[in-house]
């Protein structure tokens, strides 16, 4: 493909309230749907021939609306779901701070990337299941442009793996709620044109 746009999901119920969100399936809020409708919007004009989204409704619903939008279809691929964070679902921040003060020592460090969630997945598991999806869209040799929607931590990996960046850069990577991120392919290698790009929400 020509180009790649990977995609964060809009605004759920889960991220509104502040508490950790891996695998449930929080549905979108009253903003997320208008950011979901400022997205659709913003993408209207892409040559998108291809789109790949998680199956959790907060960021498959977004694919099917630009899907529908360009006569396609939405495929869900489970490599592109959220980091499984184990015991941390639906826990509060503060409360995380006080019952696992041993994880978050290590996920500060520089070796974060190998430290698993409690009962949960590393963000090395994230890349090892995600980055084939994208790759896959690297080495389609169609024309058009090929959409990823996804999640947080699955955004950030992704950037990092195709940037050639250290894999622990990947908290210098900002990935805002619907912001858009693009790639560029030439010869087979990514190169980045935008970054958490969240200019159509408007302020939302």
């Amino acid at each position: 493909m020509n180009r790649i746009i990977v995609l964060r999901h809009v605004e759920s119920e889960a991220n509104k309230s502040g508490v950790g969100l891996g695998r449930t399936d929080s549905p979108a809020t009253e903003l997320g749907l208008r950011q979901l409708q400022a997205t659709v919007e913003a993408l209207s004009s892409e040559p998108i021939t291809r789109v790949v989204t998680s199956p959790l409704s907060r960021a498959r619903h977004l694919a099917e609306a630009i899907a529908d939008s360009h006569g396609i279809d939405a495929m869900p691929n489970d490599g592109l779901l959220e980091l499984d964070v184990g015991e941390l679902e639906g826990v509060e921040w503060p409360i995380v701070r006080e019952r696992f003060g041993a994880f978050l020592r290590n996920w500060r460090g520089n070796d974060s990337v190998s430290a698993p969630m409690p009962g949960g997945e590393s963000l090395l598991d994230v890349l090892e299941r995600a980055y084939p999806v994208f790759e896959a869209l690297v080495a389609d040799p169609s024309e058009g442009t090929g959409l990823l929607v996804t999640h947080n931590f699955v955004v950030k990996m992704l950037v990092v793996h195709a940037l050639a960046m250290p894999h622990h850069a990947w908290r210098r990577i900002d990935t805002g709620l619907a912001g858009i991120t693009s790639f560029r392919i030439a010869d087979g290698i990514p190169a980045v044109e935008r970054l958490n790009d969240r200019h159509h929400l408007n302020g939302l």
